[in-house]
C-alpha cells in the first residue's frame, strides 16, 4: 500500500503535476499492466474535483490551500481532497443537460461515472472536502450502475438518489451501491427527494438497510419523500417504522440532538 499527503494551491497549472503523482503511486501498486481506461477515469474524476473546489470554494482566489489525501492498496484508490472555502451543497447541482439548452453539472456527474464512490465532506475539523474512490474490477458489463450522492457530516451520512424511482428494476443496484456506506456508518439518512416512484421491493430495499443499521446500533432516517411516495409509505404505514423527515437538515439534527 501507497499514502501520501499532497499540499498545493488553488492554481489550476498545478493540477497536472497532481494528476500525475496520483497515476504513478497506482502504476507502483497496481504494475504497468493497470488499466489505462480506469486511470484515465480517475485522474478525470480528480480533475473535476479539484476545479470545482478551485473555481467554486475559493472563488477562482489564488494561493488558497488545497490538500489531497491519497491511499492506494491491491484493490482500489482513495483520494481525499480537503479545502477551507465555502461548502458545497451537491444536492442542489442539477443534472447537465445533453441537448446543450444549459450548462453546468457535467463535472459532478464525470465524477460519478469515473469512479465508484464519491463523497462529500461537511465540517470536517473545519474543513470541507470530497471523496473518491476506484476500484481496479469495474462494474460488470450491462450492469447498470447506481448513482448516489454521499454526504459526510460527521459520523452521519446522507445519501441522495439521482434516480426518479426506486423499484423492482433497481432496488438490487440500490443495496450493492449503499452497501461500501454501511461498512462505515450506522447513521444513514435517505434522500427521496428526486424520487417520484417507489413500490415494494424499492420500500424493501429501504427496511433492510434500516435492519442493517439498527443491528449495527446505529438508525435510518428518510426525507425528501415527495407526495406520491408519501402516499405509498403511508398506505405500508412505513411511518410506524422508520422516522421520516422534511429535510435532510431536520434529519441530521434529529441524530445530533438524539446523541
Amino acid at each position: 500500500m501507497i499514502r501520501f499527503r499532497r499540499d498545493f494551491t488553488s492554481e489550476l497549472d498545478q493540477l497536472p503535476d497532481v494528476r500525475q503523482e496520483v497515476r504513478a503511486a497506482c502504476l507502483r501498486v497496481w504494475g504497468t499492466g493497470a488499466d489505462d481506461d480506469a486511470l484515465t477515469q480517475l485522474e478525470l474524476a480528480l480533475q473535476e474535483a479539484a476545479t470545482n473546489v478551485i473555481l467554486h470554494a475559493y472563488d477562482r482566489q489564488g494561493g488558497r490551500p488545497i490538500t489531497l489525501e491519497a491511499s492506494v492498496d491491491t484493490d482500489a484508490c482513495k483520494l481525499t481532497l480537503y479545502h477551507q472555502g465555502k461548502d458545497f451543497d451537491p444536492t442542489a447541482v442539477a443534472a447537465p443537460a445533453f441537448d446543450g439548452t444549459r450548462f453546468g453539472g457535467f463535472g459532478q456527474y464525470l465524477m460519478g461515472q469515473c469512479t465508484d464512490e464519491v463523497r462529500y465532506i461537511h465540517n470536517d475539523q473545519g474543513r470541507h472536502g470530497v471523496q473518491l474512490v476506484k476500484r481496479r474490477l469495474s462494474v460488470p458489463d450491462g450492469r447498470k450502475k447506481m448513482q448516489l450522492i454521499v454526504e459526510k457530516f460527521n459520523d452521519i451520512a446522507v445519501i441522495t438518489m439521482h434516480e426518479e424511482q426506486l423499484d423492482a428494476s433497481n432496488a438490487d443496484d440500490f443495496r450493492q451501491a449503499l452497501a461500501p456506506v454501511q461498512k462505515e456508518f450506522n447513521k444513514l439518512v435517505i434522500d427521496l427527494s428526486r424520487v417520484r416512484f417507489v413500490d415494494s421491493r424499492g420500500c424493501g430495499a429501504i427496511l433492510s438497510s434500516l435492519k442493517h443499521a439498527t443491528e449495527a446500533g446505529g438508525d435510518l432516517r428518510i426525507c425528501g419523500v415527495s407526495k406520491p411516495v408519501r402516499t405509498f409509505f403511508d398506505l405500508i404505514r412505513l411511518h410506524r417504522i422508520c422516522e421520516i423527515c422534511d429535510s435532510k437538515d431536520q434529519a441530521v439534527a434529529a441524530f445530533q440532538k438524539k446523541a
